[in-house]
């Protein structure tokens, strides 16, 4: 029997061969695919730290761009910068100079398309703002067809200031957050162009510290432990918290809150300085205006004054010396004042006014005084002031009471009530009075003269005054006698008894014919 081998048959090896193709086919397309977004990625990251570089360079170019001001080959401004009445053009190039970008950047992308970097100034003087955009010289082609996809995944890559050209003449953002036209930027010229916004309406440019000081920060500015060196002033309006603050020159602001201050200069404060804890100070101080203090004062040494020194609240004045404590100041009973020099000796308080006026040199103490030693008033040598005593109460001595006269001020009636005994006081006419039992009476002969013809009780009638006498006869006479006779003894004041004596020597028989007298005015009681 004849066996054959068997080999292949065509059509198997044609499936083989087909489905190899096909793979090779679909991972050629995943390898393509893969080096596609590879490419769109890195070109995106390289717009990005181009844009960024551009962004830093507004910020150290400020000047020079806000004045439009060309540059080529400086020392102090490299450049090149090419500038027109419309704004300026840099180069990559102009960022490798400033350090911005690496020393052997190309200035080509990934894509083999070079850069236009074209800024704008806008606003008005001295606030102007610069504005620009960084766009690819070629589009994103393959074949006539734009790879939008690979833009988009580009922009991705970028960030939020991204871009692209879907006409020539339009640039946008992504959902069209940004747009910027031709007429403003000439490097819009095709559509597929990737581009890139900066300067002041840009995003990113507020992660930046302006140079320009035109772009407020929308947050907190964290330095994460790092210091700020070389600063001329810093305004706030809020408060300035620090552990420690040390100045070597002028530290002026409306608030300073600090945990400490260390100024080796002057410190100059134009509203309030607010210390919640303990404020030293080991120099001299000056306060040109009011010094308030809510709590005490305390001092060491002490407390000295070439003015006034004005100790209390309005209408409720206290000056506490000498005592001790704080707490044992509370008590209005213990109050001691100690004045004296070094040897203890030399003791004294002295009050001057003005030279013009002795009403102004008082002393003014209320409550009840103590003074171990002799009080020596004397007059002074101007003769404003006499050395005085004046008193609105009463004056006590337990001792003698001496002095060239006795002047008394008060005026009492002889005969009216008084108390206690032993006062002395003066009627209308000078006359010296006394308080005796009760009564103001005149020092002469024990007597005191009442008005009236009535004595006070206790006392009784002596002489009467009267101004008319009746005889026994029946006529009148008006003061027969004069005025000493005026003053008669109380049995010729006797309406009811007869008009005699019986001492005889008179008609009727024994009777002595003597006057009655009447209207009686005074009396003289004993």
């Amino acid at each position: 029997m004849i066996k054959y081998k068997k080999g292949f048959s065509l059509l198997e090896i044609t499936l083989v061969l087909a489905v190899g193709v096909a793979m090779a086919f679909m991972n050629f397309q995943d390898m393509k695919s893969n080096q596609e977004n590879i490419m769109a990625n890195t070109v995106g990251s390289q717009m990005k730290q181009m844009g960024e570089a551009v962004n830093r360079y507004i910020i150290i170019r400020y000047d020079k761009l806000s004045t439009l001001s060309s540059s080529s080959s400086q020392t102090s401004d490299p450049g090149p910068r090419i500038c027109s009445t419309s704004g300026c053009e840099i180069t990559y190039q102009t960022l490798v100079n400033e350090g911005l970008l690496p020393a052997g950047y190309t200035g080509v992308n990934m894509q083999k398309s070079s850069y236009k970097i074209l800024l704008k100034r806008a606003g008005a003087t001295p606030n102007y703002v610069i504005n620009g955009l960084v766009i690819t010289t070629l589009p994103w082609l393959e074949g006539n067809r734009v790879r939008y996809d690979l833009l988009g995944r580009a922009m991705q890559a970028s960030g939020i200031d991204s871009g692209m050209t879907q006409s020539a003449t339009v640039a946008s953002g992504t959902g069209g957050q940004w747009t910027e036209n031709q007429n403003s930027y000439s490097g819009i010229n095709a559509a597929g162009l990737l581009a890139y916004r900066v300067g002041y309406d840009s995003a990113m440019y507020s992660v930046y510290l302006r140079r320009d000081g035109t772009l407020p920060m929308t947050g907190e500015l964290n330095m994460g432990g790092q210091s700020i060196d070389n600063v001329k002033d810093i305004t706030a309006s809020g408060t300035i918290k620090s552990q420690r603050l040390s100045s070597s020159g002028i530290a002026e602001g409306t608030h300073l809150n600090a945990t400490e201050i260390v100024q080796s200069k002057n410190g100059t404060f134009s509203n309030n300085l607010k210390v919640q804890n303990q404020l030293t100070v080991d120099g001299y101080s000056t306060f040109n205006n009011i010094v308030k203090v809510n709590q005490w004062l305390e001092s060491e040494q002490g407390v000295r004054s070439r003015g006034a020194l004005i100790v209390g609240k309005e209408n409720e004045r206290k000056l506490w010396l000498g005592c001790g404590t704080f707490s044992s100041c509370a008590s209005d009973n213990a109050i001691p004042l100690r004045i004296e020099d070094e040897s203890g000796k030399n003791n004294f308080i002295s009050i001057t006014g003005t030279t013009s006026s002795p009403s102004s040199m008082k002393l003014d103490v209320v409550g009840s005084q103590r003074i171990k030693g002799d009080l020596i008033l004397l007059s002074s040598s101007d003769g404003l002031a006499k050395g005085d005593i004046v008193a609105s109460g009463n004056i006590a001595s337990s001792g003698i009471v001496s002095g060239q006269y006795l002047q008394v001020e008060s005026s009492s009636v002889a005969g009216a009530s008084c108390s206690p005994d032993g006062l002395i006081s003066k009627d209308d006419k000078g006359a010296t009075l006394s308080c005796q039992s009760g009564i103001w009476g005149i020092n002469s002969g024990g007597l005191i003269t009442v008005d009236g013809g009535t004595c006070p009780a206790g006392v009784e009638p002596v002489l009467y005054y009267a101004s008319i006498a009746v005889f026994w006869n029946g006529q009148v006479r008006t003061n027969p006698y004069g005025d000493e006779k005026l003053w008669v003894p109380q049995y010729n004041i006797n309406e009811m008894g007869s008009h005699c004596t019986t001492h005889g020597g008179g008609e009727k028989e024994s009777c002595r014919p003597i006057p009655k007298y009447i209207n009686i005015t005074k009396v003289k009681c004993g």
